[in-house]
């Protein structure tokens, strides 16, 4: 055979050699692919199947009522399909018992419908429940200006002939105004808060504040800032003051401790001394005793 001849064999051969490679890879990856989804016992994977479609069903069935009952009190609340004053909160209660997502949504409608019924101690308590549930930063500053509102309503501003009906009065317009300006709502010191209308609200309570004769206080939680940092001073200055004082102490000790100790070297310098003068006189009468 000839070189050429021998050249076209060779890349014959390796050709085929890769066909069959590949063909080999092919089959191995198609097994593996067979073993992978392989179902070794299919009436227990059709039972899997069975109880995940079941969990399915009842979620998609608690998300449909849920939906359906919110659904209906909000149509009826907002097209007078209760009677003013006769709002019922027992739709939402239902809901509020049931771990649901949004689950400030029950409390904030139950809050709304007895601020319409005029109870406006259960108002406040669904409001508060609503607020401990995560709302949204929206939906927060909503409820938190309603909150507010219903605190207000407990003040009747036509009998605030006393300083103690005009105390407890200044004490609700302070609380109903930290209610806003908590969480930024409402700005304390300025109009740059985040809500309009609790801005305006927080603004309307300070000119109440202002004609009872009253000024708004700094939020309750700057305020304890504000004590702790006074306690952090006087602990401060009371720990300083104490180690003045030790060091003190310890000076007057280290000097007691001084001049007795110059007293004990002198006494001993004095007895020393004494001594000393003795020897000498006996060593003169012997030197003059002794002829040498």
């Amino acid at each position: 055979m000839t070189k050429s001849e021998l050249r076209a064999e060779k890349k014959k051969l390796k050709k085929e050699e890769k066909q069959k490679d590949k063909a080999r890879i092919a089959a191995e990856k198609k097994k593996d692919r067979e073993e992978f989804f392989k179902i070794e016992d299919p009436i227990g994977f059709m039972k899997i199947i069975d109880i995940i479609s079941v969990v399915l069903l009842v979620i998609s069935l608690f998300l449909g009522i849920r939906y359906l009952i919110n659904s209906v009190f909000v149509y009826k609340y907002n097209h007078g399909g209760y009677e003013a004053g006769n709002y019922n909160v027992k739709l939402e209660e239902f809901l509020s018992k049931l771990n649901i997502p949004e689950g400030y949504v029950p409390y904030y409608n139950a809050g709304n419908a007895s601020y319409q019924n005029g109870d406006y101690d259960s108002a406040i308590s669904y409001y508060k429940d609503a607020l401990e549930s995560h709302p949204t930063e929206k939906k927060e500053c909503d409820i938190r200006v309603n909150l507010a509102l219903a605190m207000l309503k407990k003040i009747d501003f036509d009998h605030l002939e006393t300083e103690k009906q005009k105390a407890n009065a200044i004490r609700q317009l302070q609380s109903a105004r930290n209610v806003l300006v908590e969480k930024g709502c409402a700005d304390p010191y300025g109009t740059n808060g985040h809500d309009p209308e609790a801005e305006q609200l927080k603004q309307d309570i300070d000119k109440m504040l202002e004609e009872l004769g009253a000024e708004p206080e700094p939020p309750e939680n700057e305020s304890d800032e504000q004590q702790q940092g006074g306690q952090g001073e006087q602990e401060e200055k009371q720990k300083s003051f104490r180690e003045e004082q030790l060091e003190k102490d310890l000076n007057e000790q280290k000097e007691d401790s001084m001049k007795e100790r110059r007293e004990a070297d002198n006494q001993k310098q004095y007895s020393g001394d004494s001594s000393s003068g003795s020897q000498s006189g006996d060593g003169s009468n012997d030197l003059n005793e002794k002829n040498w």
